[in-house]
């Protein structure tokens, strides 16, 4: 019996954990996403007004 409530509980721990893992992920992803935009939003900005 004991065994088995570990088991489950690692798993548990475990499956806490990807989760964690995956939406810090995301969040990274979707930062870095972010940026590249702003950066790539900037420069046609710029280039815009170096073509007036």
């Amino acid at each position: 019996m004991k065994a088995r409530k570990c088991l489950s509980s690692n798993q548990r721990k475990r499956t806490l954990h990807r989760n964690k893992v995956k939406l810090a992920n995301r969040r990274h992803t979707q930062f870095s996403v972010d940026q590249y935009n702003n950066e790539e939003s900037s420069v046609n900005a710029n280039n815009e007004l170096e073509n007036s």
